[in-house]
């Protein structure tokens, strides 16, 4: 099918059942659209959509004798031009629709282009008006990055009204511009840093590129920034990503107790993410405390309320809080957070998902036949959780069985090579489970006397390895399989 027809189509997917509605208002309004059968393609096409029944490029010629005049009997080719030239002045309405939307949501998008119409238009009362408000608006919001980039969009429009009325010279506002703009410049770059330290961690391949970070650290030393405390805390962020100390992530944790009435919420909920995310690399790093300080910074998310997102909760979010939760022991809250959350999940996955943490709970319970029997019958809800689905059952089949069966070795063996073919599992991620399997099925052979390969060397191995997804739980079965052999050997 043409690439174009294709984009309308997903777009037209995408679109919730209001957009829809929205988007039907819209075609028909004449200052938008003044081409009736573009709108009787879009409610075509949406009920179609809405049915379930595939569009194909055959569905679409069957529409030619309802969109055209001209006469049926056209050759194919005509009757294709035709389609497509409906479907790429669809496409351009829906593009359209979707950035007005964009608009709606984005007050300071909105403000910047009403002020450079109300300037243009010498509109200066209404203009006077209007900046006041933003003004006072800007006033009771905290001090982030989107703050920063609008209290620039505001007093460079200042500046520009002052050029119009000719009082550029009696007053003006450059040092509030500059200082806005110089706010807002170093915040993004802190937290594309922030990104590139994060991403530096499942990559390989990526390599960071300090120079930028490195040339804005003396405007960091500047008195208006060193002191403002969303600044001190995302250089606390960035301490804790690059030394990778207890120290460093207890100073983050005291900095955002400090200053939390001071930072926004889409702030806070990044950082207290990267500190969760930093106890899971270090946990899987075989450091076991932290599993314990990742707990708590969930119970703390938890009691400010920043594990939602509109109203949403992300499912690898639900997945970490479970884990962890279980982790430590504590299966009532685990249960708890999943009976309260998972509603809040995309509504075709919550069945499946919900029945994927209570079979994780029953596995950390020990409870493994019943996590095999919540687990493997479960459809793929995403990769992550297929990978994760996939780790526990093995797990989950390795403590159950009392002798060696190959079944369970083959199923060892078929979920590497699982992993070899996900494309879109980094190369540190397929390196890591891949040490995690073959390490499992040298242990299950060691366990059932099924191998002369010896456990010292096994452990050797694991202990030497950097990337493995299941470390801290393999070390445990290598300690239980060491006190298994001393038992053997007293007796």
């Amino acid at each position: 099918m043409n690439k174009g027809i294709y984009s309308v189509i997903e777009l037209l997917k995408n679109l919730s059942k209001k957009e829809q509605s929205g988007l039907k208002a819209f075609a028909a309004c004449a200052f938008f659209n003044q081409d009736g059968k573009v709108s009787t393609l879009l409610n075509t096409l949406l009920n179609f959509i809405n049915s379930n029944i595939i569009v194909d490029e055959c569905v679409l010629l069957s529409l030619h004798s309802e969109l055209s005049e001209i006469s049926a009997k056209k050759s194919n080719l005509a009757r294709r031009s035709y389609i497509y030239a409906k479907m790429s002045l669809l496409l351009k309405l829906t593009q359209q629709f979707v950035t007005i939307i964009a608009l709606q949501k984005c007050e300071k998008t909105k403000a910047d282009l009403l002020q450079q119409q109300l300037l243009e238009r010498k509109q200066y009362r209404t203009y006077k008006k209007f900046i006041k408000s933003q003004k006072n608006t800007l006033k009771a919001t905290l001090k982030d990055a989107e703050h920063y980039e609008y209290q620039y969009i505001i007093e460079n429009s200042a500046l520009s009204y002052a050029q119009h009325s000719g009082n550029l010279a009696k007053q003006n506002n450059i040092g509030i511009v500059k200082d806005s703009l110089t706010q807002y410049y170093l915040l993004q770059q802190m937290d594309f840093y922030l990104v590139e330290l994060s991403f530096a961690e499942s990559s390989i391949a990526h390599q960071i590129n300090t120079s930028t970070f490195d040339a804005i650290q003396p405007l960091l030393n500047l008195p208006q920034f060193s002191g403002h405390p969303l600044f001190k805390v995302y250089l606390s962020v960035i301490k804790m990503l690059k030394e990778k100390t207890k120290d460093a992530f207890f100073q983050l944790q005291s900095d955002l107790e400090s200053y939390y009435s001071e930072i926004p919420i889409g702030s806070l909920k990044n950082f207290y993410n990267s500190m969760c995310n930093f106890c899971s690399f270090q946990f899987r790093n075989g450091k076991i405390e932290f599993i314990r300080y990742q707990f708590d910074i969930y119970k703390i998310m938890e009691e400010k309320n920043l594990l939602f997102t509109d109203d949403q909760i992300h499912i690898s979010n639900l997945h970490n809080i479970i884990t962890v939760s279980c982790n430590v022991n504590k299966f009532d809250w685990a249960t708890k957070m999943l009976d309260k959350y998972y509603a809040f999940l995309p509504i075709h996955l919550c069945d499946a998902v919900k029945n994927y943490h209570q079979g994780a709970i029953a596995y950390y319970k020990k409870d493994y036949q019943l996590a095999i029997d919540y687990l493997l019958p479960l459809p793929t809800i995403n990769l992550s959780h297929d990978v994760n689905r996939r780790s526990i059952m093995i797990k989950a089949f390795y403590e159950l069985n009392v002798d060696y069966k190959e079944t369970t070795h083959t199923l060892f063996r078929s979920f590497e090579k699982y992993v070899g073919e996900q494309k879109k599992l980094s190369k540190k991620s397929k390196i890591s489970f891949k040490n995690f399997i073959r390490t499992l099925i040298n242990l299950y052979r060691i366990k059932h006397q099924a191998t002369k390969m010896q456990l010292p060397n096994v452990k050797q191995k694991l202990l030497a390895q950097q990337l493995n997804s299941n470390k801290s739980w393999l070390l445990e079965k290598v300690k239980e399989l060491e006190n298994r052999q001393f038992i053997y050997v007293e007796r």
